[in-house]
């Protein structure tokens, strides 16, 4: 296949039946992700997509390798999280107290 330029790109629609074969030669192992990536030029994401929707195995499970300090990261801000909803949760409780108290007045 020729070079596409982005806009080509963009425009194409790749059929049903078209995405299916590909990943059946994915799942049989005659082509890689990768492969068909390069060979009809489209992004390794979006066959990933056709594999997990069309692929009869299940894929692995990406592994996520972190740093120490993106661990503490994001522990913290799951703990803001966690402060922060139960704020929202005794302020919704006060408006809901006070409207009944407009209601009633």
């Amino acid at each position: 296949m020729d070079k596409l330029t982005q806009e080509e790109r963009r425009r194409r629609r790749f059929s049903e039946s078209f995405r299916k074969q590909q990943v059946s030669l994915i799942d049989q192992g005659v082509k890689t992700v990768v492969q068909v990536s390069h060979e009809y030029q489209v992004k390794s994401d979006s066959v990933r997509l056709w594999v997990s929707k069309y692929g009869t195995k299940e894929q692995p499970k990406t592994i996520l390798i972190q740093t120490e300090d993106d661990v503490n990261r994001i522990k913290a801000l799951e703990k803001e999280s966690s402060h922060l909803k139960q704020v929202i949760g005794s302020q919704q409780v006060e408006l809901i107290y006070l409207r009944e108290i407009l209601t009633i007045a």
